[in-house]
């Protein structure tokens, strides 16, 4: 009777318990994948649209201060460096009637403004105040500024620049897809107008 009790009771087998077991840690894995993947997503979305807002104040920024442009205290023409990833020139951008040097300029993945004050003398002498406008720029080697005279013709004669046009490729992983986002803008150097 017992040896008939013993046959009745059904268990798993080691093989079923086996295979039970495999699914399960394929389920898990799975399950882990898809929610790493979702939170990578979600956090690449999330500092992507921080950098893209941040480098669209930053060409709002530019192109206030940029519109500021005129000659140096010392009466240095207004544009100093016009280069495709350094722009240098004189403007009142702090409101302060005196004409500051304002540099701006790719360093890594990051576009900075260098602002130096006119020294006792007005001679821009100062180590200026360094500040990171944007970050996550993908430039890399690709023009930022591009300068046009008058005529909208492309040109590096700095007493002819008349328009600067900015680009920016924001990609805060560069490395992996979505590609770059591109934010421009074009600035006219109202200052410097022939047509006054």
């Amino acid at each position: 009777m017992i040896m008939n009790n013993m046959k009745n009771k059904k268990g798993f087998t080691l093989i079923e318990i086996l295979v039970t077991m495999s699914i399960c840690i394929v389920l898990v894995i799975m399950a882990g994948d898809y929610i790493t993947t979702n939170l990578r997503a979600t956090t690449f979305a999330s500092e992507q649209e921080i950098a893209i807002d941040n480098a669209r104040v930053a060409l709002e920024n530019i192109t206030v201060d940029l519109r500021e442009a005129r000659r140096s205290e010392r009466g240095d023409y207004p544009l100093v460096i016009v280069d495709s990833q350094d722009f240098t020139w004189y403007g009142d951008v702090d409101n302060d009637s005196q004409a500051e040097k304002i540099r701006y300029a790719l360093v890594g993945s990051e576009l900075i403004k260098i602002i130096v004050e006119p020294g006792p003398i007005n001679d821009y002498s100062g180590a200026g105040a360094t500040t990171t406008i944007a970050r996550y720029v993908n430039n890399q080697t690709e023009t930022i500024f591009t300068y046009f005279d008058s005529n909208n013709n492309e040109t590096d004669v700095i007493n002819t620049i008349r328009l600067v046009n900015i680009i920016l490729k924001i990609n805060v992983t560069p490395e992996r897809a979505p590609a770059d986002y591109v934010i421009d803008t074009d600035i006219n150097l109202r200052n410097l107008k022939d047509n006054l």
